[in-house]
């Protein structure tokens, strides 16, 4: 990510989010309240705003198959099947008696601000990066004036190749270790080094100990047969200051997991969203190699 800009990758997310409520016959998967703070969070920056002034233009469908051709098959679609199985897990963490979720890497996801809506009693805080952080908190904070604020949803900014995790929460009074907890890290840990990720478990682990909950995402190498991306995008992610630097096959990582203090207990893949969350009937060709894996420290 370049300094002083807001990622890149965020604003295509989002787009892509707002581009599935609005443009396609699959905007059953976008709950109205998730399209509706995706437009806010885009129109609180210059950036953001042309690119929801794109998603009205006649070519936008045009637009979206090529860039998928060149770069990656079905990711638009993907985007909002993994946000829809995060959710789904963070759910059943919260009815399973955490109280406290922490978002690593957030980017301009609103899963936090709604859930803290639903639920006052779970504490809830967001790490990213203070350039892509800045937008959404803003754009957040005037959402929850219409609500009288919400006092259990809070940001730490922190850059994630540049500052300690752990330092920066153990020393952010929102953040209560004792509290039941369960950690988020969408799309983040592709653009970090092997040593990074293995620094982000060993940092949750010290933060809240056994029985701490970890929800995230990996990717597989490219070489992988469940991996259909193009090798353009990783030139272009590259070109762009945001170059895909580790990856996992799913076989290994119940091994990789083991090493880092960690038990699997569940790895959901595209077939698993397919079968989940979209409604019968054809569907456009999805991506794959990137899957949802939760685990559990012990």
């Amino acid at each position: 990510m370049k300094e002083n800009t807001a990622s890149s990758t965020a604003y295509t997310v989002l787009q892509g989010l707002v581009y599935i409520a609005k443009c396609t016959p699959h905007s059953y998967l976008v709950p109205d309240e998730m399209r509706r703070l995706g437009e806010c969070v885009l129109s609180a920056s210059e950036e953001g705003r042309a690119r929801l002034s794109a998603l009205e233009k006649p070519t936008i469908r045009l637009k979206t198959g090529i860039r998928e051709f060149i770069f990656l098959p079905g990711i638009t679609l993907h985007y909002i099947l993994r946000k829809r199985c995060i959710e789904e897990k963070t759910r059943e963490a919260i009815a399973a008696g955490v109280t406290q979720v922490i978002s690593l890497g957030a980017g301009f996801d609103s899963l936090a601000f709604r859930l803290s809506c639903e639920f006052p009693e779970v504490n809830f805080i967001e790490i990213d990066h203070p350039d892509t952080q800045k937008f959404k908190a803003d754009a957040f904070d005037h959402a929850a004036e219409a609500q009288s604020g919400l006092a259990n949803l809070k940001y730490l900014d922190v850059d994630f190749t540049h500052q300690n995790i752990e330092d920066r929460l153990r020393r952010f009074d929102p953040f209560d270790r004792s509290r039941p907890t369960l950690f988020i890290s969408e799309g983040v840990t592709m653009y970090l080094t092997e040593d990074e990720v293995i620094h982000m478990f060993a940092s949750i682990r010290n933060l809240s100990g056994a029985g701490t909950r970890f929800v995230f995402t990996a990717v597989e190498p490219r070489e992988s047969p469940r991996n259909n991306t193009r090798l353009a995008l990783f030139l272009y992610l590259k070109l762009i200051g945001e170059p895909i630097k580790w990856s996992m096959e799913g076989p290994l990582l119940p091994a990789f997991l083991e090493k880092q203090g960690c038990k699997l207990d569940a790895i959901d893949a595209t077939d698993d969203f397919k079968k989940r969350y979209m409604a019968p009937g054809r569907h456009p060709r999805l991506h794959y190699g990137e899957y949802v894996a939760v685990a559990h420290f012990e």
